[in-house]
């Protein structure tokens, strides 16, 4: 990835997220929360590996969600059968936590990485082509 890519032309993905939302291109903002949506939908099933397991609970309620710039990886979440989520991942008083989530993205990285960035580089095109210039300033439309 050199310093012409379309992606490092617009400032990077928090750049272009931000430039979507200034002008207001939900089709772009759609495709670019479905890439986000992909990369971290792969990264569940490492998650669902390493996660400690008794009844299975835990392991069942880890899911994907995204937004333009982020992947993000929930487990436990909005269920109040399943409150000690954040205490496995990331421990309390004397018990050490798992993790199971942090480990688990490096070890997808090698399968994300490529398609995410080959994703990112057809949205930058495609905004360059459609709006004319890389990146936008000011505010926003309504």
């Amino acid at each position: 990835m050199g310093r012409n890519d379309p992606l490092m032309r617009v400032g990077g993905i928090a750049s272009l997220a931000m430039s979507l939302r200034r002008m207001g291109d939900e089709e772009l903002s759609k495709e670019m929360k479905a890439a986000s949506l992909a990369a971290a939908e792969k990264i569940v099933p490492f998650a669902k590996k390493r996660v400690p397991v008794r009844t299975g609970a835990l392991r069942d309620s880890i899911e994907a969600k995204a937004t333009r710039r982020h992947g993000l990886i929930y487990a436990g979440r909005l269920v109040k059968t399943k409150p000690y989520a954040y205490r496995i991942h990331r421990g309390y008083d004397r018990y050490i936590g798992k993790r199971y989530i942090s480990k688990a993205v490096p070890e997808a990285w090698p399968q994300i990485i490529d398609e995410y960035v080959h994703s990112m580089n057809r949205i930058a095109k495609r905004f360059e082509k459609k709006h004319g210039v890389s990146r936008v300033y000011g505010g926003f439309k309504k």
